[in-house]
């Protein structure tokens, strides 16, 4: 990792230039900032992180978790590189590694643990662990606890007893747990899933990533009222996604409204011959 900065350029690299790069998205200057504050011999140790980060929103997931272990030797409590670690895990479909991550957090850093970092947790997690609900309660108790699949599990230590409550008091959103709820009820849980998920500080293709992700765990339920509210949501925020026209095409076919379906899928921007088929059947 090279630095930009030439003798005569030379000035002091802080670590609010650093985030100021990485919330603006341009990640390359943020990695040469640093390297330049690694030049001058005092990095911001608080930055080791935000390091592992621009790797990561760069594609470069190696590189992304060697610096994410530089940045636990530096703080073995950073809650925010251990959740982007499972991340890391989730995008290279290494599920049980990532599922197995999220469980750690929530069992050894429950107390440390703020109300975004939890809601990010179940952003994150809750696909994957909805779909095998079982096994979630079973391998990933508080997790499991987390999402309202399962009660907080008990805990032998007082410490951890007393944060469990916190970890399941703090999840913002209870899923659906009587599949025979009413339309309404389901709706309105949906709506303040999608809620939640847009006022998320996330770029706006992970925010229709994400609603699409829990439309996927509401569809496999049968709510497809819910999973019809999030979509809707994703298509608000994104009208020319293909992905969630295409999801929202198959739901609307399956809930018999044919001719909506064909409709939709007329708006993607790439035909989808195997899509028209299945609509046209």
């Amino acid at each position: 990792m090279k630095g930009t900065m030439t003798m005569a350029e030379k000035k002091i690299i802080t670590a609010e230039q650093i985030h100021a790069y990485l919330k603006k998205g341009q990640y390359a200057e943020a990695i040469n900032a640093f390297a330049d504050a690694l030049a001058q011999g005092e990095p911001p140790k608080e930055c080791y992180g935000d390091v592992a980060h621009a790797y990561f929103e760069m594609g470069d997931y190696k590189r992304a978790a060697d610096w994410i272990s530089n940045a636990l030797s530096i703080n073995a409590d950073n809650v925010d590189v251990r959740i982007l670690l499972a991340r890391i895990c989730q995008r290279e479909r290494r599920t049980d590694d990532a599922l197995k991550l999220y469980e750690n957090i929530l069992a050894v850093h429950a107390a440390a643990l703020t109300a975004a970092q939890r809601a990010e947790i179940e952003q994150r997690a809750g696909l994957d662990a909805r779909l095998a609900q079982d096994k979630t309660r079973t391998a990933y108790p508080h997790l499991a606890a987390l999402l309202g699949l399962a009660p907080a599990p008990a805990a032998p230590g007082a410490q951890t007893v007393s944060a469990a409550p916190a970890v399941s008091a703090a999840a913002p959103i209870a899923p659906v747990s009587v599949p025979a709820a009413p339309a309404a009820q389901s709706s309105g849980s949906a709506k303040a899933q999608a809620a939640q998920i847009l006022a998320q500080p996330i770029r706006p293709a992970e925010k229709t990533a994400a609603l699409n992700a829990f439309a996927g765990a509401a569809y496999v339920q049968d709510d497809y009222a819910g999973a019809r509210e999030l979509l809707t949501a994703a298509l608000e925020l994104d009208p020319g996604c293909d992905v969630t026209l295409r999801n929202m095409a198959l739901l609307l076919h399956e809930i018999g409204e044919r001719e909506k379906a064909l409709q939709v899928a007329a708006k993607m921007g790439q035909t989808d011959f195997m899509l028209l088929r299945t609509l046209k059947s």
